[in-house]
């Protein structure tokens, strides 16, 4: 893998959480910037995902909203 490629990857990789708490605490852990957006909802059950700035950008774009 490049170091080109390397970067694509880690700057648009996602991490998903099923409730608010753990994405945020994860959050709070990052060395970097990293946004929580609601993400999907699978019947009773939301996910929250921790972006960069940019991919929370695209995703709001898209439709998504902030948490």
């Amino acid at each position: 893998m490049t170091t080109q490629t390397l970067e694509t990857v880690i700057k648009s990789t996602m991490f998903r959480f099923s409730t608010l708490a753990a994405a945020k605490a994860f959050q709070a852990r990052a060395n970097d910037i990293l946004m929580i957006v609601l993400g999907d909802q699978d019947g009773e059950q939301r996910e929250y995902w921790v972006v960069t700035p940019r991919d929370a950008a695209r995703l709001e774009r898209s439709g998504y909203e902030m948490a």
